[in-house]
Formats: C-alpha cells, structure tokens, sequence
C-alpha cells in the first residue's frame, strides 16, 4: 500500500519505509544469533561471502554507521539506496545554555547533556509542563529553571519522587511531584491543557502518554521514545490501522540495538557475553539436540566471574541439560568466538534495518497525533555519539 494522495510528508515517508521493510523482511527477520545461515546467504551468496570476509576494522566502522551500512548493501541491493534519504531527518541544532551548578547537581554529564539537547530542541514550553515517567525529575528542573514555567513531574517511584521533590527545593524552583503510574489510564487526566514531555520513556510507558496526551487534550507534547520492546504484548500493536509490519519484540528490540555510546569495557563485555552465549548454543544441541533458535532465558551478570566452564555448567544445570565431568571447554570456548566471528558480520546486513524501523515505529505515532489534529514535527535533538536514541516527538494543538 503506498501514501494516499494528498497524505502528509509524514506519512509519505512512513508508507514508503514499509514497503521497503515489507519487501525485505527476509534480511531484517532472521537473526543470525538463532539461525546459523540466514536464508539469504543461499539466495544471496556473493553479498554473504562478502560481509563473512569483512576485516574487523571495516565491521566496527560499518556496524557505527547507519548510512555507511546503507551505502555498503546499496552494492549488492541498489534499490536499498532510498533508505539513506528516508532515515534522513532534521537536526535541532539549539544553542547551547549554561546550567548552573545547582541544576547540574547530581545528574551523570551524559544525562545532563542529552537532558539539555533535548530541552533546548524542543524550545520554550506551550503551557505549564508534565513531565513524563520523570524519574528525579532532571528534565522538569531544568524547564523550571531554563523557561520559568511550573512543572509536575510524574513518577510511579516514591523514592525517586522524595530525591527529585529535595533538588527541587534546593534549586528553590516550581517544581512539584505526582506519585502515580504512568500506565493507569486515571494518570492520563494531569496532561489536561499542559505541555507534556518524556525523555527515552520506554514503550507502554510513552504509548500510555501519547494515548492520554490525545484523549485529555494535552496542548502539546514532546517526546523521546525509547524501548518499544518493552510492552506488556508480544506482539507490537500499532496505533494506526496503515501499519501493516507484524513485529514480535526481537524486531522490536532490533530497532534500538544501536550502542553508539558503549564505553570499550562494555563492549568486551558484550562481546566476551556473545560468544559464551554461543558457545552454550553449541553445548546445548550437541548434548540434548537442542535447536540454536530456542532461547533461554537471561543469565545473570555476576556467572560471568566465574570463568567459562563454571558459567556453562550453571547455565546447563538451570537449563536441565546434563554436562559431563570431563568436557573440551577450550575448544569449546574458541568455538564460541569464532561463531561470533560469523554473527556480527552477517548481522550487519540486519543492522542495515535498525533506523528503518525505528524511524517507521516513530512515524507511526506521529500519524496517531495527526489524526488527532496536532502539527507533528519528527527530528533528532542531538547527534548519535550523545545517544543514539535521537528521536524527538513534537506535537502542537
């Protein structure tokens, strides 16, 4: 189905995104963690003798790059060029304030820069604000203090609305907190007229928000979203009857698997996770005929100091898989990493669909407020090294 006639830039975009992703599905959908050779690698074998050559230098750099991905598949794909036109938005470029100390106080620098860009890009507020799922209440403070507007910041966490309700009171700023859930439809009546705004709000939470913001005519909202896996359905549920992708949370949680902003420990340690995790893989079907593509469930962090064979066989015993005294657990393990090996470079062809989808699932609830007669801008609040989750929402009765 393309974009109806006289449908928005907005919606032009989003019918022209699915159809991409519609007629692609058979790249994005597998994943090669589960399922060992993709189905394209038979239909396409010059594009995955190519992506499993890759030196590591050319996977990193690909694998940061959004449109250099794009550029790389084009190659092999050409028509997947317009992707590099559709995931191309706007850049709010604001001006930079200085923060006093008093309002920087307690918030990591990251935090307190992506809080900053993001507050800055969405430019003064329509009306007395809500904040959103407000945790301490860090946005809100600095709307208080930037724009001089009242603030209620709701937050489900009585802690955190305690922490939140002290740096207000020490900034001496008008700030007050709501202690309610954000996913209690009665929650949806404190948006009534006011400027909403949530900062990387996790899927139901900032579906909720959207969904009161429209029923209790909020006056605007501006929004980060974040997580569309997290949701209380398997099964993604869009708010508008044009969206026709059918997407589990393994393709939800694809769209956010950008890790731009991952420090070099982190991701040894998510790399040294992939390839044990793998490993196990190899254990688990050579011992119990256990298929790769069944999953199991996420192991705890701290197994991880135990070593390797220590790891696998706490995992094994959780699994019910029954491991013998002797094993060959440095073959084992090298199996493991040279696995991985082949996972993050056919996953790069996946990777190609990350922004796709998260820019369709955005557009998605941009069309919602459409409908609901708001004028929706889409357009990123900052560049990918301070958060890769960019995205800013606004809406304006």
């Amino acid at each position: 189905m393309h974009a109806p006639p006289g449908m928005s830039p907005q919606a032009a975009r989003f019918f022209e995104l699915q159809e991409i992703l519609l007629a692609c599905e058979g790249l994005w959908r597998p994943a090669p963690f589960h399922v060992r050779r993709p189905g394209w690698c038979e239909t396409r074998p010059e594009l995955a003798g190519h992506a499993l050559g890759l030196p590591d230098a050319e996977v990193h750099r690909l694998a940061a790059d959004n449109a250099a991905l794009i550029d790389w598949i084009a190659a092999f794909i050409p028509e997947l060029a317009a992707l590099r036109r559709l995931i191309g938005l706007p850049r709010l470029d604001a001006s930079r304030t200085e923060v006093s100390n008093r309002l920087g106080w307690q918030i990591p620098g990251r935090k307190l820069a992506q809080v900053e860009a993001f507050a800055e890009a969405m430019g003064a507020p329509a009306r007395a604000v809500l904040e959103w799922c407000s945790g301490k209440g860090h946005l809100g403070r600095w709307l208080a203090s930037r724009w001089g507007v009242p603030v209620a910041s709701l937050e489900l966490d009585a802690a955190l609305c305690a922490e939140g309700d002290a740096l207000a009171r020490r900034a001496r700023l008008a700030q007050r907190f709501v202690c309610a859930d954000a996913l209690d439809p009665a929650s949806a009546r404190h948006l009534a007229g006011r400027h909403a705004v949530a900062l990387h709000a996790c899927g139901d939470l900032h579906v909720a928000l959207i969904r009161g913001a429209v029923a209790s005519g909020a006056a605007a909202l501006d929004l980060s979203p974040c997580c569309y896996y997290r949701t209380a359905s398997a099964e993604y549920r869009p708010l508008n009857p044009d969206a026709r992708l059918k997407l589990g949370r393994d393709e939800l949680h694809l769209a956010v698997t950008d890790t731009a902003t991952a420090g070099a420990r982190d991701l040894r340690q998510r790399d040294r996770g992939m390839a044990w995790k793998l490993a196990f893989l190899n254990l688990r079907e050579a011992l119990a005929g256990i298929e790769p593509a069944r999953p199991f469930k996420p192991v705890p962090a701290a197994w991880t100091s135990l070593g390797f064979e220590a790891w696998c066989r706490r995992l094994a015993l959780r699994e019910g898989i029954a491991v013998p005294a002797h094993y060959d657990w440095s073959a084992l393990e090298a199996a493991g990493w040279a696995r991985r090996r082949e996972v993050v470079r056919l996953e790069l062809v996946r990777h190609v669909f990350r922004r796709p989808l998260e820019i369709w699932l955005a557009l998605d609830r941009v069309l919602y407020l459409e409908r609901a007669g708001y004028r929706v801008r889409l357009a990123e609040f900052c560049d990918r090294s301070l958060t890769p989750r960019n995205l800013l929402i606004s809406a304006r009765r």
